[in-house]
Formats: structure tokens, C-alpha cells, sequence
């Protein structure tokens, strides 16, 4: 019991931060984890998607219920849990967005 207790005092780890190139190269084991990284937010509009993406292009597909629309073209800072599958790709599940200075 009292493991536990101090288990849940200790709350949730802190995000990883990382870069865009670093979760395309690493992508299996990154999965599940929770991140923090940057890049340029991007959309297409059919379907309407939205992603964050380097000079490389490396890009990871964002999801979620933000406003992405008011962040396009914009440097931004993404935490949220990073998800790979071969099926829907590179993905993150967005907790946090802040446009970058």
C-alpha cells in the first residue's frame, strides 16, 4: 500500500523531448510514449488533416479536439502521446500546443 501511495505522488513522467527526425528514425520505440516536440503545422483538406513537419519532412500526423486551423504555417510545440502503426503512420494524440516565439 504505501508503494503506491508514493507511486502516485510522484504523478505522471515528464514528456521526452525529441525531434521530428528522432521519431521517424526511432518510431517503434517511441510508441506509446509521451513526447515533446516542435515543427511547422501543415494541413491538406481532403480529408482534412493536420501534421507538424521539419525542413526534412519529416512529418507526424496530430489528433485531437485543439483549433490546429489557427496554428497553420506556424512553429509549434506539440507534448502528447506518440503512436506508430504501419496502417495510419506517425501519430500524435495532442495535450498541449503552443505556438513557438
Amino acid at each position: 500500500m504505501t508503494l503506491l501511495l508514493a507511486l502516485a505522488a510522484c504523478g505522471p513522467a515528464a514528456p521526452i523531448q525529441t525531434t521530428l527526425a528522432a521519431l521517424s528514425e526511432a518510431q517503434r520505440d517511441f510508441n506509446g510514449r509521451h513526447v515533446e516536440v516542435a515543427g511547422v503545422l501543415r494541413t491538406f483538406p481532403n480529408p482534412r488533416h493536420y501534421w507538424i513537419e521539419n525542413e526534412s519532412l519529416d512529418r507526424v500526423a496530430l489528433e485531437g479536439d485543439h483549433d490546429f486551423s489557427s496554428y497553420v504555417g506556424q512553429t509549434v510545440e506539440v507534448s502528447g502521446v506518440f503512436a506508430f502503426d504501419r496502417d495510419r503512420g506517425r501519430r500524435i494524440r495532442v495535450e498541449q500546443l503552443v505556438a513557438s516565439p
